[in-house]
């Protein structure tokens, strides 16, 4: 299929930029057996076949970024793997039913009863706390909503879903649609800002074309003076998601919040900017679960040597990481008196408490 103006684009940036160093290569085993940014991206500009070929194997990349993270010029692999995403779905090379647990996941946040709002009269900031947040932490999830709340009284809170998975396997349409949707429906209440807990709904709304501000919930309870609890916890090491990678104000909140508590913070060889994936970006594990094993791998085995459990600001990380290492959520350490971390929360109790969660909390 003829390319797009914009992965054409991206393909040539990266083929102009790329100075083949194998930097990227020696940390991603996707690169390293698919071959260079500069190599994949000269195949793409050299015929529609292969650019329709490495459209599909696209989707064995985790989109995390790192490529462009340790890259020592201005190359940006990841934008093309994601254009070549869009690539595949705008031309039907790339069925998802194989993501279809991901998308229903998506689906279902989007529609009652797990979708819901309350937004008071005069309410100007709503707390978005996405979908897996209150799966895997509906303690959390209530206590942040409740100092949240003390701060500014007319706080609206919105279940929904940010639709970040379409986006990530390249349905854009659609996810322009679902985001637009939710976007221009809290502009006509009033609303001018959104406070998220995820990292993927934050970036997802921020590199929206709104005029909503977004907010981490972390700014919000780093400038508040809240008192957080005392974790039994003592040393921790952070993982930042990748999709923070270059969130840089963020990184510092998570790690002031997480000091304030008294807790030690030991960082790994690769963290903020140069974090590595969990395992869980660019939903790979449907596609290739070897790959997403051998960034799980890579993060556990760093998280190891520092000896210490891990503490993280993304519910889906905490999810794909936890049952093979000790991680807890920063909130969670944070807002819940605890004496032990506990296992994620496993289907069918998290959807429960998604349930449970979506109508109980006021």
């Amino acid at each position: 299929m003829p390319v797009s103006k914009l992965l054409r684009q991206e393909l040539q940036h990266t083929a102009d930029e790329c100075i083949d160093c194998g930097k990227c290569m020696a940390l991603c085993r996707f690169l390293a057996e698919s071959g260079s940014p500069v190599s994949l991206a000269m195949r793409g500009l050299s015929s529609d076949k292969d650019a329709d070929t490495l459209a599909i194997r696209s989707y064995d990349c985790s989109v995390c970024g790192l490529c462009s993270a340790v890259c020592p010029v201005a190359a940006t692999p990841e934008r093309m793997f994601k254009e070549f995403r869009n690539h595949a779905q705008a031309n039907g090379l790339f069925k998802l039913q194989r993501y279809s647990p991901l998308l229903k996941y998506e689906r279902l946040g989007r529609h009652f009863p797990f979708k819901g709002e309350s937004i008071p009269a005069s309410c100007k900031t709503v707390f978005f706390p996405g979908c897996t947040l209150p799966a895997m932490h509906p303690e959390a999830t209530t206590m942040t909503y409740k100092i949240l709340k003390r701060l500014d009284p007319k706080l609206g809170l919105v279940f929904n879903c940010c639709s970040k998975p379409s986006k990530m396997l390249g349905l854009n349409d659609k996810y322009e649609e679902q985001l637009s949707s939710l976007v221009q429906r809290l502009e006509r209440k009033g609303v001018g800002r959104i406070l998220t807990a995820c990292p993927n709904c934050y970036m997802t709304f921020k590199e929206f074309n709104t005029k909503l501000e977004i907010v981490s919930v972390y700014q919000a309870l780093k400038s508040s003076g809240f008192a957080p609890v005392i974790p039994a916890i003592k040393e921790v090491t952070v993982h930042d998601p990748c999709v923070t990678r270059y969130e840089t104000e963020m990184h510092k909140h998570v790690r002031t919040l997480i000091k304030s508590t008294g807790v030690r913070v030991i960082e790994m060889k690769h963290s903020r900017t140069k974090t590595l994936c969990c395992g869980e970006g660019g939903a790979t594990q449907f596609n290739n679960k070897g790959y997403a094993k051998n960034w799980s791998r890579k993060r556990i085995g760093e998280a190891r040597r520092t000896g210490v459990p891990i503490v993280t600001y993304c519910a889906g990380c905490v999810n794909f990481l936890g049952g093979k290492y000790p991680t807890i959520h920063v909130l969670d350490l944070l807002t819940v008196k605890r004496k032990n971390i506990p296992k994620p929360a496993t289907f069918p109790f998290n959807y429960l408490n998604r349930l449970i969660l979506r109508f109980s909390i006021r």
